[in-house]
């Protein structure tokens, strides 16, 4: 049997909403790349920028280092030791003292380069160290290099740094000629820890980028510039704030004739400052604040999604609920209205019939009005614009009241009930309300139980709370299930496959109306293996220990 038009409907407008629910969601997640995409590239821009003038400074700090050192201090040192050796023709201990006395300012501190003082005579090989410890061992590729020397170099000289894996050491040499025209080489070790002060004096004499980048306000402050040697020693530090996405690293390469080969230089700009090198600075990364919206948006199109999702089951417990009460209306109708015809058109046979007529119409009747007041209790709940009225009532014989007043509409005098009440117990209860919870508990108990059964109907004192408890024989309620119950339209779905008929709200009035009560209301496992429902209401204050059963009515009472 295909679904009803309007339900079909329903479903594509519901499947409608959905669709566009998660189109809304890839929306987003297409404008939360694209995002990204973009913060990423204007990051990537500015970094590129800081990039270039990180590397500007670098070529700075090369240039200015290698013009520093080379041109005022290796090259007029070389010159004075080449110029010594073609006037006396070799060098002696005393060529340091000399050129660290003498008059000529920037000699004198030039001299303070040098570590110590060589001579060698190419011809025979022979090499003189003039140093304060001579008895240093010579490294062998300062030998080869200074025997593979020749004039080709002029005053200038040769740099020689030590290879990899050596102790970090550099030599600067020169070929001349003595007074006997004999080739020789003369030259100084560099004291590389004094180089320090002179990178000092080169870098800072003014600020490394031009006062035209930077806007006057970018001075050495805000520069970091880390030299090191060829076996990795760092020589010289200017400043602390290393950004590691900018810096950029750089060899000296041959500037100035190699004085500086193997040394490498790194430098960056400091993000303080990166305002002033690039228009708005490096922006900050925009990737939680997208993730965050994106998650957002993603949590309320899941929860719009679920409250859908909830709303269409609820709507069909709706639907089934109306056509629940819809039988359940039509079958005491249909019967009052057949056997009233049967009396309006005088078709009974004798008394008897007449008053079996009537006491179906009054049985239906009484049926059709707790179904009603069933459905009313659920509307003034679902408003809340009901509160029961109480007043102090003995519990006892009003339950049994109740239970004569009932009648078995599905099971005729199959179903029997068995008392197991505790007189003398009075609690502060609304009677209509207290009828309406006993009816529902044990319409429920004939519905749903097996045909000759007994329902036990219990009731005792226990911490103050009076316990009523509804046992019967039927096939129990799942664990799983027993808090469930008690939710509006809910139905077991072995129930919504049989032919018993229900509304699902019969036991969710319960549970409201013993909310209402101050109580609470469960279900377990009977001793028989049935549903036993337990109904807990508080004692009217004052109240004590009862007797087990009043002396004038017996424990039990069967029905």
């Amino acid at each position: 049997m295909s679904p009803p038009l309007f339900w079909r409907s329903r479903s594509s407008r519901t499947a409608l909403i959905v669709l566009l629910l998660l189109v809304s969601l890839a929306t987003a997640t297409m404008i939360l790349l694209q995002a990204q995409f973009s913060d990423a590239y204007r990051r990537g821009t500015a970094e590129s920028v800081l990039r270039d003038y990180s590397s500007l400074v670098a070529d700075e700090v090369v240039r200015r280092s290698a013009t520093e050192v080379g041109y005022y201090g290796y090259y007029p040192l070389i010159g004075a030791l080449v110029h010594e050796v073609q006037q006396s023709g070799s060098l002696s201990e005393a060529t340091g003292a000399h050129l660290v006395s003498s008059q000529d300012a920037r000699l004198k501190r030039a001299a303070g380069l040098a570590k110590g003082y060589f001579q060698m005579d190419l011809a025979t090989g022979r090499l003189a160290i003039f140093e304060a410890d001579s008895r240093r061992e010579v490294p062998v590729w300062l030998r080869q290099g200074l025997l593979g020397m020749s004039a080709q170099h002029g005053e200038n000289g040769q740099v020689l740094h030590s290879p990899a894996g050596e102790p970090p050491r550099t030599f600067l040499a020169a070929v001349t000629q003595g007074p006997g025209r004999q080739d020789k080489v003369a030259g100084f070790e560099v004291d590389l820890p004094t180089l320090t002060q002179w990178f000092g004096t080169a870098l800072n004499r003014q600020p490394l980028v031009p006062p035209s980048l930077g806007h006057g306000k970018v001075t050495n402050a805000f520069v970091y510039v880390s030299i090191r040697d060829q076996g990795g020693v760092e020589r010289y530090r200017l400043g602390q704030g290393r950004s590691p996405v900018w810096t950029v690293s750089k060899p000296f390469g041959d500037t100035y004739q190699g004085i500086f080969s193997g040394f490498t230089v790194e430098a960056s700009i400091s993000d303080q400052v990166s305002r002033q090198v690039v228009i708005g600075g490096v922006p900050n990364s925009r990737l939680p604040l997208f993730l965050g919206l994106f998650a957002l948006n993603a949590g309320m199109i899941v929860t719009a999604i679920l409250q859908l999702r909830r709303e269409m089951a609820l709507q069909r417990l709706r639907d089934e609920f109306v056509s629940s009460v819809s039988h359940e209306l039509r079958t005491p109708l249909t019967q009052i209205r057949m056997f009233a015809e049967t009396l309006l058109l005088d078709r009974v046979r004798s008394s008897e019939e007449q008053s079996r007529s009537l006491e179906i119409i009054d049985r239906e009747a009484r049926r059709l009005t707790q179904l009603v007041e069933n459905i009313l209790q659920f509307s003034r709940s679902e408003r809340k614009v009901d509160s029961p009225v109480t007043e102090r009532r003995e519990l006892g014989p009003l339950i049994q009241e109740i239970v004569d007043d009932f009648d078995s509409a599905s099971n005729g005098d199959q179903t029997r009930f068995e008392f197991r009440l505790c007189y003398g117990l009075a609690a502060n209860v609304d009677p209509d309300a207290l009828r309406q919870i006993v009816i529902n508990l044990l319409d429920n108990a004939v519905k749903y139980g097996r045909m000759q059964q007994r329902v036990i109907l219990g009731l005792e004192a226990r911490q103050g709370m009076a316990i009523l408890s509804v046992d019967d024989e039927g096939p129990g309620i799942p664990q799983a299930e027993r808090n469930r119950v008690f939710e509006q339209f809910h139905r077991l779905e072995r129930d919504r496959k049989s032919a018993v008929a229900g509304t699902g709200i019969g036991l969710s009035v319960v549970k409201d109306l013993v909310i209402r009560h101050g109580g609470r209301c469960s279900v377990i496992t009977g001793d028989r293996g049935g549903a036993k429902f337990i109904v807990e209401l508080p004692l009217a204050a004052g109240e004590g220990e009862p007797q087990a059963h009043s002396p004038e009515q017996p424990p039990e009472v069967l029905r």
